[in-house]
């Protein structure tokens, strides 16, 4: 009797078959796996070469940067660009939020600070990443309020004349003012609220609105008045700015004050007309004709009213 050999315990003929199938698949798909990455490097290789063999990249930056990406993708790293304080850095990140990376980096905001982009933005390659420090204060200023003038007409007040009867004061106000900064920079300003703690004061003017005058029987009447220094002068031997002699009723002014040919009426000498001027007859200043020195002397130097006549 012939015995034969037997296995024991013996085999599965179908554990064995799937596992030698599936090793088999493994292999595959590593073989795939690498050759896709051979095939890639190599024509990534190749159209680099070409590029700096034809000049058109510079060879040294783009290998730097090539190595600089392998490396960044097998650590898991994204290069980004930091700026705080007002200081940019290069930092390698292996977050995935832009809150991650100020986490990882220590970075201590209030809430008023900015971030752009914003804080759940997705890192990307060479992302520009900025923080900006926010900071607003208040600030107490006492603002000075500026007094009105106002104007009351005076009927018996002639045309020309001006009296203060009140001085103006001024008031004043307490301003609050919202200042915000920006990384140490004043960016905006604005006024949050106002209080009045002295109430300004009018200035009072009376202005004289009379426009005539009886004088020796007859109405005058004038457009403007003036309260001047009148004094006297006789023949000279020169004829007057205007050309004529002079005589009687001819004053010499001020052509800045009083125009040439202006008619005039003025107390105590009656009627004239400006038609001469003189070196000392400046401003508020009239010098009247008279026929003989004694006149002009007795005259002599005298305030006296002018009125322009219509």
């Amino acid at each position: 009797m012939d015995w034969c050999p037997v296995e024991w315990p013996p085999r599965s003929k179908s554990c064995t078959v799937d596992l030698k199938h599936k090793r088999e698949s493994c292999k595959k798909a590593f073989l795939a796996g690498m050759l896709g990455i051979f095939l890639l490097l190599s024509m990534t290789g190749l159209a680099l070469g070409y590029a700096v063999w034809t000049k058109e990249i510079d060879g040294g930056q783009t290998l730097a940067r090539v190595s600089g990406y392998i490396q960044d993708r097998i650590l898991g790293q994204v290069t980004v660009h930091l700026t705080v304080d007002g200081k940019r850095t290069t930092i390698k990140s292996t977050g995935r939020t832009v809150q991650e990376v100020l986490e990882q980096q220590g970075i201590k905001m209030n809430s008023q600070d900015v971030v752009h982009p914003a804080r759940s933005a997705t890192l990307e390659r060479d992302m520009d990443i900025k923080v900006t420090r926010v900071l607003v204060k208040r600030e107490t200023q006492e603002v000075s309020l500026p007094f009105a003038t106002k104007y009351i007409s005076n009927p018996e007040m002639p045309k020309g004349f001006s009296k203060k009867i009140s001085e103006g004061q001024a008031g004043t106000e307490l301003q609050i003012w919202e200042l915000q900064y920006e990384d140490g920079i004043e960016v905006s300003r604005t006024c949050v609220s106002k209080e009045i703690q002295k109430e300004p004061v009018d200035c009072i003017i009376q202005v004289g609105v009379q426009s005539s005058v009886s004088r020796g029987g007859q109405s005058l009447r004038f457009s403007q008045a003036y309260d001047m220094l009148a004094t006297g002068y006789t023949y000279t031997g020169y004829k007057t700015a205007s050309g004529r002699n002079p005589g009687p009723g001819v004053a010499a002014v001020d052509p800045r004050v009083v125009p040439l040919g202006t008619r005039l009426y003025i107390e105590g000498y009656g009627r004239a007309v400006a038609l001469d001027t003189g070196g000392m007859i400046k401003g508020n200043r009239i010098d009247l004709f008279f026929e003989t020195q004694n006149q002009a002397l007795s005259w002599g130097a005298r305030k006296t009213r002018v009125y322009v006549l219509e």
